[in-house]
């Protein structure tokens, strides 16, 4: 076409220009009026350019090749909405297995997905352990160290009057033998062979007198009064700001009545094991004033013994660890005092309310919290406590649960346990979120038995594990 239209006009001026006299004016006036044409309009354009302001976006119009709604659009969300929804689903196939005397609640991503009697309080039992770990990273602060000294005077020839040994309220000062007889090894224990070598290191070779422990940091209640008589020296106690080994004496069928005795004992035992001579038994004492510190040992970080307690739900630990939260917070280290400061701690948070606590360890069984609460204390401290829980199938006391189930290695938890009791409350990580928080306590005789329990555990544990499960982003990401 565009070739034609040229074919036309060159037949047109080749017939002109035969009729033209003087084709070559013509020509030049044509160019100098259109050059003249040309430079009026360029002084135009300029002219309003200038008054204008310019604008350096562009918007270019196109139209979506992808709709909006596509999951190819919204791969994380729409793998987000679909797990929650198959989380929400699952719980509400199994709520019917609760025992009446219970409360649940799971949460993901800030969203509450399944729940019930939630505000209720029930018979918490170890779980309340979570609590005294709680407000204890928040009072004490998770770089906390406990200190035990020896003080005394060596002379010349590196003997000493007496060795006064000062319970600093460590819960874990333990001898290696000891550790190796646990059912449950003490994670991140102080070592006593340290502080008997730092002693020798010291010079120290005789002691006219003994071994005196001092354990005056706590009150001298050996136990909670509201415990049975039956956990008495077996669940917990006696209770003591100097303790090593829980209270027991390494070859001994029973444990003395008073922890500082038997942690004097130790220390002498493993001292006459390298050679320093002793002229008196061990004894309780106060330390006098003035006296040096000749060794002292530091504990593992507070993280560190939290970890301790729950994992292998050390319950020794968490009634001393109550009396150091009572010293730091009003110079009294006593369950009362540990009890009052946590309660306070409580309210500070909004979360006091229906929670009645009378001990720090759960051994009470007049003890009553509600599911919502630890939801609050485990999305408060998401980022710190799974770390410091036991792992379902590997450690601590479930570490012979899950067993072959999808959350084994994954899911994070802290029990409890009594007569008619037993509870779960922690976490399960999932990829590329932050992890499901979970709480279950059941009250109902026999709960507590194996066959009871784990059948509602493992559903509970499936119905978590759907926030893990497909589609990921990954599978809906084009």
């Amino acid at each position: 076409m565009r070739f034609t239209q040229v074919s036309r006009a060159s037949n047109s001026f080749g017939s002109r220009s035969r009729k033209s006299a003087n084709p070559l004016r013509t020509i030049i006036i044509l160019a100098v009026l259109g050059l003249l044409l040309f430079g009026g309009l360029y002084l135009t354009v300029s002219r309003t350019a200038s008054r204008v302001t310019h604008r350096n976006e562009r918007v270019v119009t196109t139209v979506p090749r992808v709709s909006l709604l596509s999951a190819r659009r919204a791969p994380n969300t729409l793998s987000i909405i679909t797990r929650t929804g198959k989380v929400s689903r699952a719980f509400s196939n199994i709520v019917s297995d609760f025992p009446t005397q219970s409360c649940v609640a799971i949460e993901w991503m800030g969203m509450r997905l399944g729940s019930l009697n939630s505000t209720k309080a029930m018979i918490p039992a170890s779980s309340t352990k979570l609590i005294t770990a709680a407000v204890a990273l928040e009072v004490l602060k998770p770089e906390f160290t406990y200190t035990t000294k020896v003080h005394g005077t060596l002379d010349a020839t590196g003997t000493a009057a007496d060795l006064f040994f000062v319970g600093g309220g460590d819960p874990v000062l333990v001898r290696n033998e000891y550790v190796a007889s646990e059912k449950y090894p003490t994670i991140s224990g102080t070592s006593l062979e340290k502080l008997a070598d730092s002693l020798v290191a010291a010079g120290l070779k005789r002691v006219a007198g003994s071994v005196v422990g001092v354990d005056s940091r706590y009150d001298d209640k050996r136990f909670v009064d509201v415990w049975p008589q039956d956990f008495h020296f077996t669940e917990a106690g006696p209770l003591g700001a100097l303790m090593v080994d829980d209270g027991v004496v390494l070859g001994q069928l029973t444990k003395p009545d008073d922890p500082a005795i038997a942690a004097a004992n130790e220390l002498q035992n493993l001292l006459n094991a390298r050679g320093v001579l002793f002229g008196a038994l061990p004894r309780r004492d106060a330390v006098p004033s003035g006296l040096a510190t000749i060794a002292s040992i530091q504990s593992a970080p507070l993280t560190s013994i939290i970890q301790e307690m729950l994992v292998n739900s050390d319950n020794n630990t968490a009634e001393l660890l109550l009396k150091e939260i009572g010293f730091a917070t009003s110079a009294t280290g006593s369950t009362a005092a540990g009890l009052t400061a946590v309660t306070e701690q409580l309210a500070k948070w909004k979360i006091e309310k229906d929670v009645k606590l009378l001990d720090g360890s759960g051994l009470a069984s007049d003890g009553r919290i509600p599911c919502d609460v630890f939801m609050s204390l485990l999305n408060t401290f998401s980022t710190s406590m799974p770390g410091l829980m036991a792992i379902a199938g590997q450690t601590g006391t479930i570490r012979d649960t899950f067993d072959g189930t999808a959350v084994a290695g994954k899911l994070r938890g802290k029990t409890g346990t009594l007569n008619g009791v037993k509870a779960l409350v922690g976490y399960l990580p999932v990829t590329n979120s932050g992890p499901v928080t979970f709480s279950l306590l059941m009250n109902r005789t026999g709960i507590d038995n194996q066959g009871s329990y784990r059948p509602i555990w493992y559903s509970l544990a499936d119905v978590l594990n759907r926030a893990a499960a497909s589609p990921s982003m990954e599978q809906l990401t084009p």
